[in-house]
């Protein structure tokens, strides 16, 4: 265990196939990260979340719990980015941490996924976007038992990802029956791989974005000249994949000057990171 303070840096995503339909899940991640800064100290009492998560690991492994958390650098929540994952995740690695507690890869994944089905910040577990979180890549997942199935290094491509102002909860989403498009995404699932899976995500995108409904800037897409646009999974966030990075770059202009909300980020295969700095 270390006394001083812990900085922890979990990766964003976005999903290739949403696992609300038939627990089988893939995410991609995203280089732009949550960065966490835990050190010893009472939880902040407006973080109910933080609060709760660090409870639950108390309760289970009977260990302190006092850990004053900050995130430095926030994923947009709401958007399909991850964000709920990649804080569970850093939560749970941090307190691993601290009290010396070896969890490898699985077992930070096997406990964030039933955390967040307890404080109710997903549905499935999310297996997939927590293993996109922490270890990178393209991670396909078994969400009921919050197992990796594939992992696959992916070719590292830069993405504009256009953000909404509305919000939608995972959680909440997960209670709307999918069941109709059960054959449907075991196709998707079965054909899923390295090679096709920003095909799969805008097909994923399109199935969950038309039963959630998304505002779409049309006005805007069509001045803007990516290579492929998805939804990510189910919005309201949208994005938008470039072979260019000037062609990138010009499209970054155009959606500062029309001031649309939006981040600029690489899918990455480097897991997520830690160093600890002394006081």
């Amino acid at each position: 265990m270390d006394d001083g303070t812990l900085i922890l840096k979990m990766n964003s995503g976005i999903s290739v196939l949403s696992a609300f339909v038939n627990w089988k899940g893939a995410a991609m991640a995203l280089d732009y990260q949550m960065e966490i800064v835990a050190r010893k100290g009472e939880a902040k009492k407006n973080q109910w979340n933080i609060r709760r998560m660090l409870s639950i690991l108390k309760s289970q492994y009977g260990k302190d719990s006092e850990l004053q958390i900050d995130v430095n650098r926030k994923i947009p929540s709401g958007m399909g980015l991850k964000s709920s994952s990649a804080l569970v995740s850093g939560v749970v690695k941090a307190y691993s941490l601290f009290n010396d507690i070896k969890m490898e890869i699985e077992d930070i994944v096997t406990v964030s996924s039933r955390i967040s089905r307890q404080i109710r910040v997903s549905a499935t577990g999310a297996s997939d976007d927590l293993y996109a979180s922490v270890l990178g890549g393209l991670c396909i997942t078994d969400n009921r038992n919050a197992r990796l199935l594939r992992h696959y290094r992916i070719k590292e491509k830069d993405y504009i990802i256009i953000t909404s102002k509305g919000r939608r909860s995972s959680y909440d989403f997960g209670k709307i029956d999918l069941s109709f498009l059960r054959n449907a995404y075991e196709r998707m699932f079965q054909r899923l791989n390295s090679y096709n899976f920003e095909d799969i995500a805008i097909m994923n995108g399109f199935y969950l974005g038309t039963i959630s409904g998304i505002n779409m800037p049309g006005e805007i897409l069509n001045k803007l000249r990516f290579n492929i646009m998805g939804i990510n999974g189910k919005g309201p966030s949208l994005f938008l994949q470039y072979e260019n990075p000037k062609t990138l770059e010009r499209d970054v202009e155009i959606l500062k000057k029309d001031n649309v909300g939006f981040l600029v980020a690489s899918s990455t295969n480097i897991p997520s990171s830690h160093e600890w700095k002394n006081e």
